[in-house]
């Protein structure tokens, strides 16, 4: 029901040099096939129109599949899940999707602290907005208790259903070695 198209690795890392692409990526991996309204739904500052062609473009470029279809109201609603190829590269690891695009998106967050400041009306204490770079003395088994931490915290706000109170909050972790 998919398409099926090779990815190169340098295609895959074009495709993601977009961080609107890349974080419906990263929702479809998170969240497993989904329709275009779930996606939406979950990232609403993304224009419905822009989300429709960004998808085309995941799409065309072998990175997600078509995986089923329904009739709704009269037209075809089709489910998007990542592409085999890409599922087999990733599996259920997220830092493997974050390798194959991690300089791209490294990129993309810097472009949005660049937009976020650039506007006049940006006041980082009113919305929150932050990074923090904090070096701290771990072993190997620390740090993997503390990365077991931060996941099981992700994941118990990862589902919250939009609400007029609520807004996209990207939530980045970088580890480095120092």
């Amino acid at each position: 029901m998919g398409r099926k198209k090779a990815i190169s690795a340098a295609d895959a890392q074009k495709l993601m040099l977009n961080q609107v692409r890349h974080r419906i990526l990263q929702y479809i991996h998170h969240h497993g096939n989904v329709t275009v309204r779930e996606i939406g739904g979950a990232l609403s500052d993304i224009p419905q129109a822009t989300l429709y062609r960004q998808i085309k473009l995941l799409l065309d470029g072998g990175l997600i599949r078509v995986c089923g279809q329904r009739q709704v109201r009269g037209t075809l609603e089709h489910t998007y899940g990542l592409a085999s190829e890409l599922e087999e590269v990733v599996g259920s690891d997220e830092s493997k999707l974050s390798d194959v695009g991690a300089q791209f998106a490294l990129l993309g967050i810097a472009q949005d602290f660049a937009d976020y400041y650039a506007d006049e009306d940006a006041d980082a204490v009113r919305d929150l907005y932050s990074i923090q770079s904090v070096p701290m003395m771990m072993s190997d088994e620390e740090f993997a208790g503390y990365i077991r931490q931060i996941e099981k915290l992700t994941r118990s706000y990862i589902h919250n259903e939009p609400t007029s109170e609520r807004r996209i909050r990207r939530v980045t972790l970088i580890s480095s070695p120092a």
